[in-house]
Formats: C-alpha cells, sequence, structure tokens
C-alpha cells in the first residue's frame, strides 16, 4: 500500500514539473513572438542558431530574435530558414507583417512563420 501511494506522489511529482515546464515554454514562445512580430527589421544576420524550437537569428545591429519560420515551396523554394540563412545576409521585416524577407546571395526568399497567440 504504502509503496502505490509513493509510485502515485512520485507520478503526480513528475507530471507536475513537465506541466511546469511547458507552460514556461509556451510563455517563453508568445514573448519571442510578440518581440519579432511588433519589430522593424532591416538588418545584415551575424549568426543562426537553434534556440527554444524554433530559430534564433542574432543581426549586425545586436538584436535577437527568435521565431519560427514556415518551409513552403512557393515562397522559399522548400528550403529551411535555419539551413539557408547565413551571416551577411540580408533580411528585412515590416513591424506587424506576416513575412521576413532573407537576401541570400542573388536569391530574395519570403519566409512566414508560426504566429502565438494569447
Amino acid at each position: 500500500m504504502k509503496k502505490n501511494v509513493l509510485i502515485g506522489i512520485f507520478a503526480i511529482s513528475i507530471l507536475s514539473i513537465l506541466l511546469t515546464i511547458g507552460v514556461f515554454q509556451e510563455k517563453k514562445a508568445r514573448h519571442n513572438f510578440n518581440e519579432f512580430n511588433s519589430a522593424v527589421i532591416d538588418s545584415q544576420i551575424k549568426s543562426i542558431r537553434i534556440a527554444y524550437k524554433g530559430t534564433g537569428m542574432r543581426l549586425m545591429d545586436g538584436r535577437e530574435f527568435v521565431f519560427y519560420p514556415l518551409t513552403d515551396k512557393g515562397l522559399n523554394e522548400g528550403k529551411k530558414f535555419s539551413y539557408t540563412a547565413e551571416e551577411g545576409d540580408h533580411v528585412f521585416k515590416a513591424a506587424f507583417s506576416d513575412t521576413l524577407f532573407l537576401i541570400h546571395g542573388d536569391k530574395k526568399l519570403a519566409y512566414t512563420f508560426k504566429r502565438m497567440t494569447d
């Protein structure tokens, strides 16, 4: 009997921890989206990384954003942003625009992104 109670307490504790982590990640994703969505971007890329299950992008102007780009054959030739974008490429986006443009070599690629709503 005591063993079953201990297993139950352990399971509830693990579930509570996982739920807390999930809520934190969702809150962080919304914060990242709001910063990215409201930003006017017209800069060169300094670095790209995977961040919070999305793409982290540091710009030459010192700002850094995390966003969740979508891949589309019609907009970006099916090329993933994090695999295509390189240091020195140019990106631009108007505030609250649904599209981020990437100038990569002689190509202009357009990326939409996952929207995080409350």
